[in-house]
């Protein structure tokens, strides 16, 4: 059986041999931006290699999230690039963003769509200090993207953090 990581998008396929061989050196730079740009994750689940299937590997991830202290929530949700936002227009987004943000046709929004998915993620993040975070994997439609972040800027700052980051473990 093999693993097609989506996270990175380096598109490797690993059998679950590959992937306990891999040092835990070559696991960071494989995994380190499983997190947007929190390395720290894969620092920390490379100490549980070697890992008994893909899904313990996942499991190991998400747990360290759950984990986490509010103020690294916070940290790794404010470490998120704006959708369809300053770095993806000035080409600074992460491979990984760029692809998942192209994805879902963000880098090819109207004047009139980008603006308003502008305005919506300014609103958003006065109320809640940290951007709109969604896996545009998972809600690959500008409409949805739209509706998610119109029906979530209603909800209370600890049901969003924790939102937030559930977006971060898809």
């Amino acid at each position: 059986r093999q693993c097609y990581l989506l996270f990175p998008i380096r598109r490797s396929k690993l059998s679950l041999e590959q992937l306990n061989a891999l040092t835990p050196s070559e696991f960071h730079k494989v995994f380190e931006n499983v997190v947007e740009c929190w390395p720290e994750a894969a620092i920390f689940c490379s100490a549980m290699l070697p890992f008994k299937s893909f899904e313990a590997m996942i499991t190991i991830f998400e747990n360290y999230l759950q984990r986490l202290s509010m103020e690294n929530k916070l940290r790794i949700l404010r470490l998120h690039p704006d959708l369809a936002g300053k770095l993806l227009d000035t080409h600074q987004l992460t491979e990984e963003s760029s692809l998942e943000q192209a994805s879902a046709g963000l880098d090819k929004l109207t004047p009139g769509d980008k603006k308003r998915l502008t305005m919506l993620n300014e609103e958003y993040k006065e109320k809640f200090g940290f951007p709109f975070v969604v896996c545009v994997r998972e809600a690959s439609k500008f409409e949805a993207i739209l509706a998610g972040v119109t029906e979530r800027i209603n909800n209370n700052p600890e049901l969003e953090l924790e939102i937030g980051i559930g977006e971060v473990k898809t």
